[in-house]
């Protein structure tokens, strides 16, 4: 079961600028990419670090601390821990950084636009 959660109007995301929101005590980073919205939860899988809105590109997001890569699309991850704070690391080293980790998603919520408005849906 969930629950649909305005976020405000169509014109407080504006197309090509990623956004992080608080959604019922959520951090969320809300991107509008090619008259699409696309939501994950504001939380990188490897170690729970905000993954912010400064590194997105189109719909890839990249944790600024570890460099892994997430489609905002799906949350699944494209590339896991590639360096240390925007350094690219060797991949011997990538391994021992990513403390044993298995790469995983992130969460992603659907974002539903209704009358110039929009929703998220969060799971209750």
């Amino acid at each position: 079961m969930s629950k649909k959660i305005s976020i405000g109007s169509l014109a407080d995301f504006p197309a090509g600028k990623a956004k992080v929101i608080n959604v019922d005590g959520i951090s969320v980073v809300i991107n509008h990419v090619d008259d699409k919205f696309y939501a994950v939860e504001n939380r990188c899988a490897h170690l729970g670090l905000p993954l912010g809105a400064n590194k997105v590109d189109d719909t890839v997001i990249t944790c600024p601390f570890h460099g892994s890569q997430f489609d905002m699309c799906t949350g699944e991850n494209l590339d896991w821990v590639t360096g240390i704070a925007g350094a690219k690391l060797p991949e011997w080293s990538r391994k021992l950084l990513a403390m044993g980790k298995k790469p995983m998603s992130i969460k992603t919520f659907n974002v539903i636009s209704e009358n110039e408005q929009l929703f998220i849906e969060i799971a209750t």
